[in-house]
């Protein structure tokens, strides 16, 4: 754990998804985010300013579009994985879908770039997953594997919409903390010095809670995927080899030492998800997905 985890009592740095707390709190956290945009409305404009920002969050979600995947494909200039030339890819696909309950396949595509690297954008029968060359090329077929059982379950979770919704939260919050800035500093308001910083922080709270809901959706992808391989240790395997390669491929060394702080980071640290991973206990996994599909199944 990094010296700033250290600082943090163990349930915050739980709860904020830098350490593994057994359960999700992507709820709670997108709650708080909530929370923080409804304050800050409320100090700008009472209750009709919390009303005003509610529902132009629920147009914004309505009216923001979903990068489409194939969008997103060609920006990141990633092109389709073929099918013949990479079968067991495929057929490992195939099988991990159809035993999460996926209504549809997802594509596949393979990222340019060097590091290991995989990502799943769109939804239900539009999901994408792209995979970098030098995961195609510098991992084994098992650890091939529990990547993209990792990316099965954010698929199977609809990880992407709620990364959508933290994002608009995070949109309106800084709109707002924005917007009341420019009336406390060139309106004809006096508001004390405590609420100008406060507005000023707004911002970056609700960015933090919005990392924090990322971090928290990788550990429930590799909770997935341990369910979905029977056990940890492939996830685990996957992740110390990964974390090997983008060493040597990315030039960094040491690796950690030049990402940005934990509080900022998208993914817990490696130490951290292996933590979690070996504290499943045998016997709860196939609990993950049991009993569970996707609606209209």
């Amino acid at each position: 754990m990094s010296d700033q985890n250290q600082q943090l009592p163990d349930f915050i740095a739980r709860f904020l998804a830098l350490e593994p707390g057994g359960v999700s709190h992507a709820g709670a956290l997108m709650a708080c985010m909530i929370g923080v945009l409804a304050a800050c409305a409320w100090m700008l404009g009472g209750f009709s300013m919390m009303i005003s920002a509610g529902i132009a969050v629920a147009l914004m979600l309505v009216l923001t579009p979903m990068i489409s995947p194939d969008i997103l494909m060609k920006i990141l200039r990633a092109r389709p994985l073929p099918a013949p030339d990479y079968p067991v890819i495929h057929e490992m696909l195939q099988l991990l879908a159809d035993r999460a309950g996926l209504a549809h396949l997802p594509k596949l595509f393979i990222l340019p770039g060097k590091g290991v690297n995989a990502i799943t954008t769109g939804t239900d029968d539009h999901t994408t997953i792209a995979v970098s060359g030098d995961a195609l090329h510098g991992l084994s077929p098992r650890q091939m594997r529990a990547i993209l059982a990792h990316e099965i379950a954010h698929a199977w979770h609809g990880d992407t919409r709620i990364l959508l919704i933290t994002d608009v939260l995070y949109r309106a919050t800084w709109t707002v903390a924005l917007f009341g800035l420019i009336v406390f500093i060139f309106g004809n308001f006096n508001p004390p010095g405590w609420m100008i910083v406060l507005f000023g922080a707004v911002p970056t709270i609700s960015f933090l809670l919005q990392r924090a809901v990322i971090r928290d959706r990788e550990f429930a992808a590799d909770h997935g995927a341990s369910d979905l391989l029977n056990g940890p240790e492939d996830m685990i395997d996957a992740l110390l080899h990964i974390d090997q390669i983008n060493r040597i491929r990315l030039g960094i060394i040491p690796y950690r030492s030049t990402q940005p702080p934990s509080l900022l980071d998208t993914h817990p640290s490696v130490g951290a998800r292996i933590k979690a991973l070996r504290a499943l206990k045998p016997g709860t996994w196939q609990k993950f997905f049991e009993n569970r599909r996707m609606p209209g199944q």
